[in-house]
């Protein structure tokens, strides 16, 4: 006996999607008559309407309307877009202090990604135990507004912290390859036995232990999504006069630019330069913010 159902995609695997109604998850894949009305893929974290078929087969038939859409650039050479999860709340970006090294740049990508996204971000500072001094991982996150958790799953460290901040929220863990995301999922919930995998020994680079985006259920109403590590990170239709909107820390101080159009690089009366030689903006955040600018001016060139 068929009927229509309602649920939420955890994962897709080929042409099949797993999707959650209720309690219980099910097997579900497109209908001819979906793929022509729609030309954007199903992601994690949709919600759908789908047709449980008399042979006992369940198609997707609808995407009810997203709340959020979390995309990046397409990586390699593309000047295409991903669109990476839907219907998320807040993004957790993690990096660790060593195995693989904390990269500034990279850490600021992410949380730009967020920032254009228009969703919160937490960021994680992982691999504590490793470095004697974690904390000044943290500094120029503090300054810019964020909420920094440290973590160490050996230590059991700053666990408590995030799994409160997940609790009750659809948040997506991004990160470098490496940084240990599966595994601090694992310790955040006993039982996921997401798998887990170490970093290279030629050049320290993460290796890839999560394949495709996955979404799990979390706590009491809570979810997660893990994805896979990345080590190409580009943000997709910026325009140069939006790349200081991705630092938080700009927005206030902009508005004390002697220029209207000031773009926070040398020109005199910059509020922004000057925050950075006093210490109230960091260094490394500044420096991140030049490249992707001058990234977005060259995109521009080429649309």
């Amino acid at each position: 006996m068929g009927g229509n159902r309602r649920g939420v995609v955890l994962s897709k695997t080929g042409g099949c999607y797993r999707v959650r109604v209720g309690d219980e998850g099910l097997e579900a894949t497109l209908r001819g008559r979906f793929k022509l009305r729609h030309k954007g893929p199903v992601l994690v974290g949709d919600r759908v309407q789908m047709h449980e078929h008399g042979d006992g087969s369940t198609t997707i038939e609808e995407i009810l309307p997203r709340t959020s859409l979390l995309r990046r650039r397409a990586p390699g050479k593309s000047r295409g877009v991903r669109n990476l999860a839907a219907n998320i709340h807040k993004i957790v970006v993690v990096g660790a202090v060593r195995q693989p090294d904390w990269e500034p740049s990279l850490m600021d990508r992410f949380l730009a990604i967020a920032e254009v996204n228009h969703l919160p971000a937490t960021l994680v500072v992982n691999k504590c135990d490793l470095d004697s001094d974690p904390g000044r991982f943290a500094e120029a996150y503090g300054l810019a507004g964020y909420l920094v958790v440290l973590t160490s799953v050996p230590e059991q460290r700053g666990l408590d912290e995030l799994r409160s901040e997940l609790e009750g929220h659809i948040s997506l863990f991004t990160g470098p390859t490496g940084v240990g995301k599966s595994s601090l999922l694992n310790a955040l919930q006993p039982g996921l036995r997401l798998r887990t995998g170490d970093v290279s020994r030629k050049g320290g680079s993460g290796r890839h232990t999560t394949v495709a985006a996955e979404m799990f259920p979390f706590g009491q109403d809570g979810f997660v999504v893990d994805t896979p590590g990345l080590r190409d990170v580009g943000l997709w239709g910026l325009d140069p006069q939006e790349v200081s909107a991705a630092f938080p820390e700009f927005t206030a101080l902009s508005t004390n630019c002697r220029f209207d159009d000031c773009r926070h690089l040398e020109e005199p009366g910059c509020a922004v330069v000057e925050a950075v030689a006093k210490g109230e903006v960091a260094e490394s955040r500044h420096r991140s913010y030049c490249r992707l600018l001058d990234e977005s001016v060259d995109a521009a060139r080429h649309r």
